[in-house]
């Protein structure tokens, strides 16, 4: 080798080793592609030599930085599937050498290892060319692909981010999605972390500006610098757009609008109440409809709130509770078209983790080093992925309501690098990975209090601190510090800040005046992987003095106060006091600084009281509440939220105003006291008319009453009658502010509407005059809550009597409101059937009167005609999951087929739902073969992540991997004796974590269900009927379907010794999947004489009535057997 070319490649080896100090990742010591030619020219001129000496591994050892540039930067440069080294030999213009290639091979490992690289296990062995690509990041011939997954992520109306895409994308279950790109974006995606996350931010960035400047983006000075992409990536994307604009229509014109951020719904936890919160986005148009919001199955209407004072369309998220274990959100909108599928947790890894104020870290988020709260089910720990250490809790663990058996830990991550879940018996999760001690955190001021933008941000008075960590090494390192208003990409800050020996504290806003108003982003990186990006609205030097901690509730809202305000720093508001009266929660103000202006809400802090159900979504309100002692019985909690109170005791004074009872409540969080409802019961019994009182001791000493109920035997109200268009109301009782719940008698799939009573009357308004009968529930109502509307009415409801009927301008509603009106006949159409479930939920079925039967009787024609639209309206409906069964074996719909020849439909947000539809159009999918391959593939992917491995199984081959498994068998005798505490302890296990529905976990939990119910089952006339029944249909299963008689005759076989006289539930995993499997092939036409009768079909319903999850679980199983009987293999090879 001449001494020119030895030093050129010495000091081509010396740049990159310096560059490669500070990376984690190859690319992001971002070499422009002129500099991997460079290297891959120059490395190619040593191979020369190195090849004619045939001493290949000491140029490996004499130049590692050099190799390693080369190598990688081939992987990004030219990769083709395949084909790496090939077209690696043809880039240096060398023949290609076995024997060079392997040891290039077997150096790889060591060479990440020497400059302190990422390593990727899952790519050792055959794979080490995927971690060439990883290294490479995102290879330019791959971008075209991921450029069009993003924009069809946009056109679909998801988050324009990183994060979102990456979620999507690999969301368990649907690796489908992933297969249109090359696998190293794949892996990129699925492995590259936060890194691959803020990559895909910048690029998304970059193409929304693109956007927003088509005329001038290709004329600016484009580089790492101004983009924060690296050269190579960036270099490729320019190309790309060239060729084609980014969301650019049919004729290769770019569509010339910008990229919509949506609010999309995001999942929280309330420290102070223990929930699980989803927000509900406000909707583009049809904002006084519901959205229908799914959670494990059950189906319930929200209604998004709008924002006090908003007047640019951005209301505030309207938050909901979550109030069981759910892998999944559902949230579908009708009216405007807007649905989102929102991720909880994955089964295999259910760890929920939140920042101490409740925001969800993201799973491909790197986790904060310092205290976040982890959400788990209790038998399961979180350890140090490297030394099994369990990592410290630093309080006592809470119980997120609703979600039994997981706990919410406050945990420590310094000292730590990487997290996973264990749980015993199960495999680990994955790992997390922790902020490495090298990343700068931001610092921001308490929030002035009371003080907020129309959308519900807080606001800061004083802009944040960002504390820079000291450097561990030889050098300094240096850190990149921006600024810029959101929205506008004018940089404000953009400066350079070197670390010390010691923490260093600075000022993101360094060199900007004082008087900050606005939304700001402000980002700190060094370029390395240890990017920070924050957000603040600041309103710098405005002071808010509300006078007194808090606003009492009294008559008609809260007690008046004045709130004090002043600015500096040349800030102006437009006024200096504002009064509030009791009417008044919140007013608006203006705050102005030059010629910019924001707009903000002052609302002062306020106390607030709740009784709610454990379990049901929490709903804190002003006034109090009306209840009865029945109300009490239930395990409710009771309690009471008072800014800067210090104590509170919680009693229950007499209609003397004496006190009867007092208790000491806990406190969860701060300023929230909580007892639970039944300490209360037996006294509010003996004394009748009473009150429950909060006496709360704030931080001066001072001791305030507040009322959170009245509570009273007698119902709300004993009669209602209508006067002209008036609602009036008899013997009421004494409320600060009565309410009506009035629903449509005649359209009872209308949203209820919500009346104010005033001087014992409500006045109806015209969408309800002349529209039929009726049905109203007075309540005590809140001038500033949000008072969940009920789904239907209860049994206390009066009803009012009136002509005529709910007019529609959809033929079928409007006929079928005009049946229930007794004046027609019933519609036989499709649109009919999503009425005809809210009908049909609102009728007895024990009501045998002539007027109840014809009206049962033409519902049941509706919803056969249509058996695929009325099931799927079924699970759109907002019936409670566990009466959908019985539902659907009375209206007989359960032995009709749910196939239709238009197959290209949404994915149904009833899982169970889903299933039956997907399967039914399995064989048509299978006919049109690669036309629909598409649609083929999502259908399996849902089917089995909804359905679970065993349904996939079963529509594979027609058989079980373990017909005796998740049944009643002998060993459950064992636990007969036990208390239904104990029997929970002992399933426990397997029913914390939901699964897939035929999950052998989500089996046992339905027929622990059963067994906890065995008791009342045995007195129902079914119970005793059933043996018999099921015992006559057999022989008809057996002639039709052996396979699944097989099954049931396994089940059957397993309770060998078993007294089943002693013990008739004990069949009921037997009886169950043979009727369920007669339903279906009778669906199928497989019976020449359908088996089934109504004396059958009458003790099946009172089944699915006591036992709905063992119902559902063996109709699943039998309608995927059935496909296999008729339809053979139905999967083939997954896509």
């Amino acid at each position: 080798m001449g001494s020119f070319l030895k030093e050129q490649a010495d000091d081509e080896e010396f740049r990159i080793r310096q560059g490669l100090k500070k990376v984690d990742l190859f690319f992001e010591f971002n070499l422009d592609e002129d500099e991997l030619r460079r290297c891959q020219e120059l490395f190619g001129r040593v191979a020369v030599h190195a090849i004619r000496v045939d001493d290949s591994s000491r140029l490996i050892k004499r130049y590692p930085a050099l190799t390693l540039a080369t190598l990688v930067g081939h992987a990004g440069l030219a990769y083709e599937q395949g084909r790496y080294w090939e077209s690696f030999w043809e880039e240096l213009g060398l023949e290609r050498d076995q024997d060079f290639e392997n040891a290039l091979r077997k150096a790889l490992a060591s060479l990440l290892d020497k400059f302190r690289l990422r390593d990727f296990p899952e790519f050792r062995g055959r794979n080490y060319v995927m971690t060439m690509a990883m290294h490479a990041g995102i290879p330019v011939h791959c971008l075209g692909d991921l450029v069009e997954t993003i924009e069809g992520h946009i056109r679909q109306g998801r988050d324009a981010t990183g994060a979102a895409l990456v979620e999507w994308m690999t969301a368990p279950g649907m690796a489908y999605r992933l297969n249109r790109l090359d696998v190293p974006v794949r892996n990129f995606l699925t492995y590259g972390g936060e890194i691959a996350v803020d990559v895909l931010d910048r690029i998304i960035d970059f193409l929304a500006y693109t956007l927003e400047h088509p005329d001038s983006w290709n004329d600016l000075e484009l580089d790492t610098s101004t983009t924060g992409l690296p050269s190579v990536l960036l270099s490729g994307l320019i190309e790309h757009l060239h060729e084609r604009p980014f969301l650019a229509a049919g004729d290769g014109v770019a569509t010339p609008r910008g990229i919509r951020h949506r609010r999309i719904p995001l999942v929280s936890y309330s420290v102070q109440d223990d929930e699980i919160l989803i927000g509900v986005p406000y909707p583009d148009m049809g904002a006084d409809e519901p959205w229908k919001l799914t959670v494990g199955g059950s189906t319930r209407d929200v209604y998004a709130e709008s924002g006090w004072g908003v007047d640019d369309g951005e209301h505030p998220a309207t938050p909901a509770a979550v109030t069981t274990p759910a892998r999944e959100v559902l949230l579908v909108h009708d009216v405007s078209g807007a649905n989102h599928n929102v991720p909880v947790f994955d089964s295999a890894d259910p760890l929920l983790l939140f920042t101490v104020d409740g925001r969800l870290l993201r799973r491909s988020a790197t986790l904060p080093r310092g205290l976040v709260l982890a959400m788990h089910p209790r038998d399961a720990q979180v350890v140090d992925a490297v030394s099994n250490a369990v990592v410290r809790e630093v309080d006592d663990p809470r119980v997120p309501s609703g979600w039994t058996g997981w706990r919410v830990e406050t945990v420590d991550l310094t000292g730590h690098d990487s997290i996973l879940l264990r749980r015993s018996g199960r495999p680990d999760g994955p790992v997390r990975g922790i902020r490495s001690l090298g990343s700068p955190s931001f610092v921001p001021s308490d929030p002035i209090p009371g003080l907020f933008t129309p959308n519900g941000l807080r606001v800061y008075a004083e802009r944040p601190c960002v504390d820079l960590p000291a450097y561990v090494g030889d050098e300094p390192v240096l850190w990149q510090v921006r600024a810029h208003r959101s929205g506008d990409r004018r940089l404000l800050v953009d400066c350079e800040w070197e670390s010390g020996t010691e923490e260093t504290t600075l000022d993101p806003f360094d060199g900007v005046e004082q008087g900050l108003l606005g939304l700001f982003e402000i980002e700190v990186g060094n370029g390395h992987g240890s990017n920070q990006q924050f957000t603040i609205l600041l309103a710098e030097g405005i002071g808010v003095d509300h006078g007194n901690a808090f606003r009492l509730p009294v008559s008609g809202g809260l007690a008046s106060s004045v709130t004090e305000l002043t600015s500096e720093h040349g800030l102006i508001v437009d006024t200096t006091r504002l009064a509030f009266d009791i009417s008044d929660r919140e007013r608006e103000i203006r705050v102005r600084s030059g010629d910019r202006a924001q707009k903000l809400v002052v609302r002062p802090p306020y106390a607030e009281t709740r009784i709610d159900k454990v379990g049901t979504p929490t709903q804190w309100r002003t006034s109090p509440r009306a209840v009865s002692p029945r109300d009490l019985e239930e395990h409710a909690i009771v309690a009471v939220r008072v800014p800067g109170a210090v104590r509170a005791t919680i009693s229950l004074l007499d209609e003397r105003e004496q006190p009867v009872q007092q208790e000491e409540p806990e406190s969860p969080s701060n300023n929230v006291f909580q007892v639970s409802s039944r300490r209360f019961v037996d006294t509010a019994r003996r004394v009748g008319v009473c009150s429950l009182v909060a006496f709360v001791v704030d931080e001066t000493g001072e001791n305030r009453r507040i009322t959170i109920a009245d509570v009273r035997p007698a119902r709300l109200c004993e009669r209602v009658r209508l006067e002209s268009t008036e609602l009036v109301f008899e013997q009421i009782a004494e409320l600060d502010d009565p309410g009506v719940w009035v629903w449509a008698a005649t359209a009872p799939w209308q949203p209820v509407s919500r009346l104010n009573i005033k001087g014992g009357k409500a006045a109806l308004p015209e969408g309800l005059q002349n529209s039929g009968d009726l049905l109203v529930t007075v309540f005590a109502d809140d001038p500033f809550a949000v008072i969940t509307r009920p789904n239907r009415p209860d049994l206390d409801a009066l009803r009012v009597t009136q002509a005529g009927w709910m007019r529609d301008t959809d033929p079928g509603l409007d006929g079928l409101a005009r049946f229930l009106s007794g004046a027609g006949e019933p519609p036989l159409m499709k649109r009919a059937t999503d009425g005809g479930w809210a009908a049909l939920a609102t009728l007895p079925w024990n009501a045998s009167d002539s007027t109840s039967q014809r009206i049962r009787s033409g519902l049941f024609r509706i919803l056969g005609r249509h058996p695929r639209a009325a099931l799927e309206a079924l699970g759109s409906s907002t019936i409670p999951q566990n009466e959908m069964m019985a539902l659907l074996i009375r209206t007989q719909l359960v032995d009709r087929p749910f196939s239709s020849s238009e197959t290209l439909n949404d994915l149904h947000p009833n899982a169970w739902v889903g299933c039956m539809i997907e399967i039914s159009d399995l064989p048509s999918l299978r006919d049109r073969g690669r036309a629909v391959a598409g649609e083929k593939a999502e259908t399996l992917a849902y089917l089995e992540t909804q359905g679970g491995q065993e349904l996939m199984d079963l529509l594979r081959a027609g058989k079980m991997t373990d017909p005796r498994s998740g049944v009643f068998d002998p060993n459950v005798l064992t636990v007969h004796g036990m208390t239904p505490e104990q029997v929970e302890e002992l399933f426990e296990y397997f029913r914390l974590v939901p699964g897939a529905l035929l999950d052998v976990d989500t089996r046992t939990s339905a027929t622990v269900d059963a067994f906890h119910r065995r008791a009342d089952w045995m007195l129902e006339d079914a119970c005793r009927d059933l043996p018999g029944h099921v015992s006559r249909v057999l022989r008809a299963l057996k002639k039709a379907s052996p396979a699944l008689y097989d099954i049931v005759v396994a089940r059957n076989e397993v309770l060998h010794g078993v007294d089943t006289a002693a013990h008739p539930w004990m069949l009921l995993s037997m009886q169950s999947l043979a009727l369920a499997g007669v339903a279906r092939l009778e669906a199928l036409g497989e019976f020449e004489y359908s088996p089934m009768t109504a004396e059958i079909r009458d003790a099946w319903a009172v089944m699915a009535e006591y036992f709905p999850a063992m119902v559902a679980g063996d109709l699943l199983v039998a309608e995927a057997l059935a496909a296999h009987l008729a339809y053979g293999d139905l999967i083939g090879e997954t896509a």
